[in-house]
């Protein structure tokens, strides 16, 4: 793969034998009240390609008073009546035409995603068109916010559901363009408007997608992009008086630090935070079906995404073969290049995050857990240069070690026999996450037994993958709210009581 032109951030070209593309610059400008400008931070970033750890840009993030300008502006922009009067229907047409622009700019959007994240072209083109997808299911819903009406006799009361205001948006690098298309969208139709955060690991798409805002004619100020570091713009950002609702996406020790920050100013959240999801395959299933299903849950998208699932609990009987057939299908994922449509398994975001995952697996070899297949940096000469993990089993793994409990978000799947369906609930429900699980079984009654008794926000039978329908969250330690369905319009707007008396009043004072 070449790069070019790419120190001065204004344009990067793709080899053209990989993949064909007219446009896939780097924008490098923030977005604010409506203008692109240079950040004015002190030190610039750099945004490093997982394939071969190449720097792609340099970023300059946002300076203190850029954050205060960026609140301004979209509390002022609150305010004025070319966004405050608009109907949610017009809020959806707006919606409508990103979401045209975004699939216009489709492939550029993937390419840069793919570049940012490692993750296969075949996939972020996959994410450009599902968020595509969210823009167009919340413009459709933008028009049909409704409240309540009770008849109280001498009096009447109805409730509206009203915007908070400024959202803040904080916006993870995994997956970054799809994670900021679904509260966006949600948030928007409700009649917020926006302070976005992309992540400085993987900022690209989201500074691009700024454009395409500006292009569909969203007023100035509405929507804002900036760049910086989490424990310092992200941290102005939530604790910002005029921010009245904070999105969050990312690890469980990033969400705490998020509410700490948001309580002294009472700021609500939305938070979808980490997970360790179980995999329960029962007796009776479909072999071949549930082989393909635990491959793709366990390692799609390198298993940097939070709903993965990571703990497998097999029926005894049924374990060494299930591992060996897994492990066998697993062996054969192609690794490469993730701008080579071949290619299904990329490589990690950070050379950081390679070496912390398998120093974890080192320690759990300490606990007697075998590394079944997997477990060593991939050493391939045209690979050796980027953050590739094969696809790695370990069995033996038991209840309560630190690699059955801990989010490791890569691909490494624990696998656990288990006796009967009962032990496997409690070894499943045994950890402080709830964020997705999965379930494989041909009998109805039973898979939707174990769903029911499964401590996890979305339970997925026999299948993988949420979309702009499916509410999606967490119990425990996995977050706060609902992002997607029709859920998402209720954290994005406030309850408003209005009470109408239809009597003349009576004083309560005799005077």
């Amino acid at each position: 793969m070449a790069i070019r032109r790419v120190g001065t951030h204004k344009e990067a070209l793709v080899d053209k034998s990989l993949i064909q593309l007219k446009d896939a610059r780097v924008k490098a400008e923030l977005y604010i009240n409506g203008k692109f400008v240079e950040g004015e931070g002190k030190t610039p970033f750099s945004v490093v390609n997982p394939f071969d750890n190449s720097e792609i840009c340099k970023i300059r993030p946002a300076s203190e008073a850029q954050v205060n300008a960026a609140v301004e502006a979209a509390y002022t922009a609150f305010s004025r009546p070319e966004w405050r009067n608009l109907t949610g229907r017009e809020r959806g047409e707006l919606l409508l035409r990103l979401a045209q622009l975004l699939r216009r700019d489709a492939e550029a959007f993937a390419v840069l995603e793919s570049l940012d994240t490692g993750i296969p072209i075949r996939e972020t083109r996959m994410e450009v068109a599902t968020s595509a997808k969210h823009l167009e299911y919340f413009a459709g819903l933008a028009g049909s916010i409704e409240g309540k009406y009770q008849d109280l006799g001498n009096r009447f009361n109805i409730t509206r559901r009203e915007p908070y205001g400024v959202i803040g948006q904080i916006v993870p690098w995994n997956t970054p363009l799809k994670l900021m298309a679904r509260g966006f969208a949600a948030a928007v139709a409700c009649g917020n408007t926006m302070v976005v955060k992309p992540s400085m690991v993987a900022p690209l798409t989201n500074l691009r997608f700024s454009e395409l805002v500006d292009e569909a004619g969203f007023p100035p100020g509405t929507v804002n992009v900036i760049t910086g570091a989490g424990r310092s713009i992200g941290k102005l950002i939530v604790e910002h008086p005029k921010v009245r609702k904070i999105i969050f996406t990312g690890g469980t020790e990033g969400g705490r630090e998020i509410l700490q920050q948001a309580a002294y100013s009472v700021t609500p959240t939305v938070l979808e935070l980490g997970g360790k999801g179980p995999i329960i395959v029962c007796e009776n299933i479909d072999w071949d079906e549930t082989i393909d299903g635990v491959l793709t849950q366990a390692f799609a998208r390198k298993a940097e995404v939070c709903f993965a699932g990571t703990r497998l609990f097999v029926p005894a009987k049924k374990h060494d073969k299930f591992v060996a057939d897994l492990a066998a299908k697993a062996a054969r994922i192609p690794l490469g290049n993730p701008l080579d449509s071949k290619t299904q398994l990329g490589p990690l975001m950070t050379p950081e995050r390679l070496t912390d995952i398998l120093s974890q697996v080192d320690t759990a070899k300490k606990d007697g857990v075998k590394v079944f297949s997997g477990g060593e940096k991939e050493t391939a000469p045209d690979l050796v240069k980027g953050n590739f993990l094969r696809p790695t089993i370990l069995t033996g793994v038991r209840p309560g070690l630190p690699i059955a409990s801990e989010e490791l978000f890569g691909p490494v799947l624990c696998v656990t026999p288990y006796q009967n369906l009962n032990d496997a609930v409690h070894m499943a429900n045994d950890t402080e996450f709830g964020l997705a699980s999965y379930v494989w079984s041909n009998d109805i009654r039973e898979s939707n037994k174990l769903a029911q008794e499964i401590e996890s926000g979305n339970v997925f039978i026999n299948s993988y993958g949420y979309q702009s329908e499916i509410p999606f969250g967490g119990y425990k330690l996995s977050g706060i709210g609902r992002e997607h369905g029709s859920e998402a319009m209720h954290e994005y707007t406030q309850v408003k009581s209005i009470t109408v008396g239809m009597e003349r009043f009576k004083s309560r004072f005799d005077i």
